[in-house]
């Protein structure tokens, strides 16, 4: 079987992560996965660093930098972990998952930061890309209110880091909405109890190959106590 994280965060683009990529990959490899996802904070959110920290830099600047996280993130892990590329999309404390895109889509498709996240959302369906709404009933003292977009294909209905609540509304909205249900940890300490993700019958080979996996409803949801020894 093959275990792969879905939505995870290091230290080195993601604001609220507390996460070296060290210790990312230090965790996933005792563990017991065979990959993970890399989806860091996008630019457009408050909690990506080269949104807060480097606002000066140029668009294209921005994507190169934050493609670089992945690939120094993917070269730590080389004999480890496979490592993939998706990012989080954020509006407001609502956060959509992206899969399929690479550095060079991104860079052609600027006008996404003058989209609204529902035109955001149509746009990333319409070019090929898994667009999947995480923790979609995530509450916090910075979320004035819960947003849902049934336009995203997908739905985070379990997310290790969330409460039961918010996974079993989750659950349900994917089910009432017939949406293609994902799971993830969300890590971002190390301290974190349960991982999660999704466990496929063979070797996820790209990106490309997850989506089409998920999309057939192959993916078998992982729970499992974190042994992570730092």
């Amino acid at each position: 079987m093959y275990k792969l994280e879905t939505h995870c965060h290091s230290n080195l683009l993601s604001n609220c992560s507390r996460l070296s990529p060290e210790q990312l990959v230090g965790i996933y490899e005792q563990n017991g996965y065979n990959g993970i996802i890399i989806t860091e904070h996008f630019i457009n959110s408050g909690s990506c660093k080269l949104d807060m920290y480097y606002g000066e830099l140029s668009y294209k600047e921005k994507i190169n930098r934050f493609y670089d996280g992945y690939l120094h993130i993917k070269e730590l892990a080389k004999g480890k972990l496979d490592v993939f590329f998706g990012f989080e999309y954020g509006y407001k404390g609502t956060d959509i998952l992206v899969y399929g895109w690479d550095k060079q889509k991104l860079l052609g498709i600027e006008q996404i930061l003058q989209m609204t996240t529902r035109e955001f959302i149509e746009f990333a369906n319409s070019t090929g890309a898994l667009t999947v709404h995480a923790h979609p009933f995530r509450e916090a003292h910075y979320i004035d209110h819960i947003r849902l977009y049934p336009q995203v294909e997908g739905v985070e209905v379990y997310n290790a880091c969330r409460t039961d609540l918010c996974n079993a509304l989750g659950e349900n909205y994917a089910t009432m909405y017939n949406k293609v249900g994902l799971a993830g940890t969300d890590i971002h300490y190390t301290d974190v109890k349960t991982l999660s993700g999704l466990e496929f019958e063979e070797k996820v080979q790209s990106v490309e190959h997850f989506i089409s996996l998920v999309r057939a409803g192959k993916g078998k949801i992982i729970k499992k106590d974190n042994v992570y020894e730092d």
